[in-house]
């Protein structure tokens, strides 16, 4: 099983990538499909419950006395998602341990970390609704990276979904205002975090398919993920130290947990249904992010062109999902 107990938000970055039968119109199995919608939508509660945890831990949402950096929450978490997750690696057994690649799994584990810092930074400075909805631009840098790193087609599809997700994240970050303004603040800059996370974590996914296709096993790629970045984060946390209370270790252990449940169900949901027919679905988390941020913390967007901003990313999102599967129906021997 691999599963990635200390990612946010990222269903198959850090994994082997999800399977997509091929003729999803010729499926005839409706017990499937339904498994993968309940495996998806049970995941897009455990990624909103980890957002709402962070957002309040870290201080984004008020009402706390000693909010904790970014680097410490994402150090604990790693810590207490390891623990959840270690006896189910053991079941498994250890495999050796040694590696031809140590450098792609650096990259991967730095990117990894950080993707995740700056994630939740973000969430710590902006509201819930608008980091999620700028997170969906994951596949446009996909799509990019794939072409630079990996040499993949890049087709139609996938041009038109770039350009919608751009326009949409165009919307959320309004970068004309920042250049125009004649100065740059940080409050200006960090509407860029959950970009800059999303890229990344694409940097990580794609170490992943490196490491794929150079034959590494799967077991050994969650073995490196859950061990490697306990001491990485652990680095950053001691620049931004604080000591957290005995209820927050709760509270992020309960995240720990959270973010197992998410990942988990993720893995559960494609092993079930195709990636296009589960993909209309994950925007739940979207949704269900907004009624936490508003019914927990009085958060409700600000940003008069989040519905057409949020439209245009889904939108993108949709296009090059079709464009991916249109792809491999294409590459695919027969």
């Amino acid at each position: 099983m691999t599963v990635n107990p200390s990612m946010v938000e990222i269903p198959d970055s850090l994994g082997t990538p999800p399977r997509a039968p091929t003729s999803f119109w010729q499926r005839n199995s409706v017990r499937e499909n339904i498994c993968g919608i309940f495996w998806k939508l049970t995941a897009c509660v455990g990624f909103a419950l980890v957002n709402s945890f962070v957002r309040y831990l870290t201080g984004g949402a008020g009402g706390i006395e000693n909010p904790l950096t970014p680097g410490v929450v994402v150090l604990f978490q790693n810590i207490f998602g390891c623990l959840i997750m270690l006896p189910f690696v053991l079941k498994n057994g250890f495999s050796s341990l040694k590696t031809q690649h140590p450098l792609i799994h650096g990259i991967r584990i730095i990117a990894a970390v950080f993707g995740i810092i700056s994630l939740y930074t973000a969430f710590s400075k902006m509201p819930m609704t608008q980091v999620v909805a700028l997170q969906f631009t994951g596949p446009i840098f996909t799509v990019i990276g794939a072409k630079l790193y990996l040499s993949e087609h890049v087709g139609k599809l996938r041009l038109l979904g770039i350009f919608l997700g751009m326009v949409g994240a165009f919307v959320l970050t309004r970068p004309d205002k920042a250049l125009t303004s004649g100065q740059l603040d940080m409050d200006q800059l960090v509407v860029f975090l959950p970009l800059i996370s999303a890229a990344l974590f694409v940097v990580a996914k794609l170490s992943v398919r490196k490491l794929g296709k150079a034959g590494e096993k799967p077991q050994l790629l969650a073995l490196y993920l859950l061990f490697f970045m306990i001491p990485v984060s652990a680095i950053y946390a001691a620049s931004t130290w604080v000591t957290p209370t005995n209820n927050q270790l709760l509270m992020m252990i309960a995240l720990g947990g959270s973010g197992c449940l998410a990942h988990y169900a993720t893995a559960k949901a494609y092993a079930h249904a195709e990636v296009l027919f589960l993909t209309p679905f994950g925007f739940t988390r979207l949704i269900l992010t907004s009624i936490l941020g508003f019914t927990l913390f009085g958060e409700f967007p600000k940003n008069e062109g989040l519905i057409f901003a949020v439209l245009f990313i889904i939108t993108s999102v949709m296009v090059i999902t079709w464009g991916e599967v249109r792809l491999k129906n294409k590459t695919k021997p027969t």
